[in-house]
Formats: structure tokens, sequence, C-alpha cells
């Protein structure tokens, strides 16, 4: 008896440690999640925007897709996770949030914001799957600039009606703010439309991308790939870790979402309740990583990128620094070539 007595006891100081653990990772550290994602996307959205507003870039329609994406990033970032962080840290709410007339606004911008970066990052790989397509293609024609302000609208457009779930399942409750009226056909609605169209769309297209660039090179052989093809392959690769990232990213936040809205009949314990509050406060914070990531891993993973980001650096400093500092590579190009071509 006394045994059972001593290892029940032990259980529940195990389980209040853990308890205890947790809620103080959360609110000392975890907490402050935001504000470290805030500062960074902004630094990179500065990246991104002195990098496809360059000569080189801002002609390009993948480009142009890119840079929407990340303004949307930008915008998501402090209208939304801003909000969560002074509300979690500070108590301090939007005001809209708790107004009858236009809370439901606020709870669909909330999804409007990151559906609307990732759907621009699904356009920048169907601009990708459109340039491997043979040259006779009608698919072609997306790649065309006039056509990019066409597709920009449609992306904004569907955005907004994969977004409009708030407006038609939420309503003002007195004390509580904007609440869904129908739980379970919101939470099986935000599975389909966040969690399973975007990832899938985006896998058929990298997919199709893969089965063109397959297939040109066995169309091409031994053929020296030009300047224009290279530059193709970089975007193609630099757009394919993005997605591969935004889908390990939103999956494992959708994996909790949906474990936290399946309805229970046996009750958790604390400790239960505790770890399941923890881990998706955790993935949820994550999943605004999707916001953040695109200039590091473009940093990252192309060196066009990393080009023409030293040269949009390089044009804003003063002339005297900059013609030092062009000095100084063509006299680190030379010392270069003469090392591999030395003289006899």
């Amino acid at each position: 008896m006394s045994t059972n007595t001593t290892t029940s006891n032990i259980s529940s100081s195990t389980s209040s440690n853990t308890v205890i653990i947790l809620n103080i990772l959360l609110r000392q550290y975890i907490i402050h999640l935001p504000l470290i994602f805030i500062i960074f996307g902004f630094i990179g959205f500065i990246g991104n925007a002195l990098t496809y507003l360059q000569l080189e870039f801002r002609s390009n329609s993948c480009c142009i897709y890119s840079l929407c994406s990340s303004i949307a990033d930008i915008i998501n970032l402090i209208y939304n996770l801003l909000s969560v962080y002074l509300s979690g840290v500070y108590g301090i709410y939007i005001p809209w949030f708790r107004s009858p007339n236009i809370c439901k606004f606020y709870i669909f911008f909330l999804g409007f914001a990151p559906n609307l970066s990732i759907n621009f990052l699904l356009m920048s790989i169907i601009d990708r799957y459109a340039c491997t397509c043979s040259l006779t293609s009608r698919i072609r024609r997306l790649n065309q600039i006039k056509m990019v302000p066409w597709l920009i609208c449609i992306t904004i457009l569907f955005s907004f009606i994969s977004s409009i779930r708030p407006l038609i399942l939420y309503e003002y409750q007195l004390g509580k703010g904007c609440v869904a009226i129908q739980t379970l056909l919101n939470n099986i609605l935000y599975i389909i439309l966040n969690g399973t169209i975007q990832p899938v769309t985006m896998i058929i297209f990298v997919l199709l991308t893969f089965r063109n660039v397959h297939m040109s090179r066995q169309r091409v052989g031994g053929i020296v790939l030009t300047k224009s093809h290279r530059t193709r392959n970089q975007f193609i690769s630099l757009i394919l870790v993005q997605i591969l990232i935004t889908g390990l990213l939103s999956l494992q936040w959708i994996i909790m979402y949906t474990y936290y809205a399946i309805p229970v009949t046996v009750p958790r314990t604390s400790e239960q309740q505790t770890i399941i509050s923890f881990v998706y406060s955790l993935t949820n914070y994550c999943y605004y990583l999707n916001n953040v990531k695109s200039f590091y891993l473009s940093i990252a993973t192309s060196g066009l990128f990393r080009q023409t980001f030293m040269k949009g650096l390089i044009r804003l400093l003063p002339r005297h620094q900059r013609q030092r500092w062009q000095l100084t590579q063509t006299n680190l190009h030379m010392m270069t070539l003469t090392k591999i071509n030395p003289q006899r």
C-alpha cells in the first residue's frame, strides 16, 4: 500500500514539475518569439525589396511574385503577429478586435494575409512551370510581363475567397469578441483550404516543373546551357527550396491544429492540457516563419540572388566608397587571373 502511495506521489510530483517547466518556458521565452520573428522578418523584407527592385530582377515575372509575397509577409507580421505579441506580453489589444461591427474583418485579415503570401509563392512556382514548357505552349504566355497585373489581381481575389470563412461563420459575443458559431464546420474548412489545397497544388506544380526540366535536359543532351537557362534553373531551385520549407512549416501547424480541434470524450489531465497548449503555441509561432524565411533561404541557396543583393547594397554606398570597393574587386579579380594563368 505504501509502495503504491509513494509511486503515486512521485508521478504527481513529476507531472507538477512538467507543468511548471513548460509554463516557465512559455511565459518567459516562447512568448517573445514573435518579436524576434518580426525583427528578422523586417530585415528580410528590406533585403528582398532591395534585391527584387534591381534592374536585373524587376522585369522578371517570378521576382515580381516573390516581391508581392514579401510584401504580404511583412503585412502579416506587423498586423497579426505584432498584435499577438502586444496582447500576450503587455495586455494591449487592438481596438477593433472587440468591436461588434468590424471584428469579423479583423479575423478575416488574420487568414487573408498568410493566404496571400503563400498564394504568391504558389504563383512563383506556376511561373517557373510555365517557363519550362515548350515555346509553342499557351501556358508560356503566363511568363509575359503584361500578364502579371492580371495574375496578381486573380491571386488577391482567390485569397479573398479562400479566406472569407470568418465573415460567414463568426459573430461577436459580449465579453468574448468574435467567435465561431459553427466550430466544427469552421475547423473543417480551415484544414481543407489552408492545410490541404495549397500544399497539394504546390506539390503538383513542383512535379510538373521537374518533369519539364527533365524532358528539356533529354532534348538538349550535352549542349552547354545558355545564361538564360542557368538563371531559370537558379530561380527554380530557389522557389523549390522555399516551397519545401513552407510545406514543412505548414504541415507541423496543421497537424497540431487538427489534433487540437478534434473533440475528445475523455477529459485530459492538467499535465496533458499544459503539454498540448505549449506545443500548440510553439507550432503556431513557428508557422509565422513562413513570413520570415524568404530572404534568408534565397541568400543561402542562390548565388545570383546574393550577387544582385550585394550590388544593391553597394549602390546605396556614397560614391567614393563605391568606387573604392569596385577598385578592390577589380584588383582581386586580376590577382586571381594571375594565379590561374602564371606568366612563363
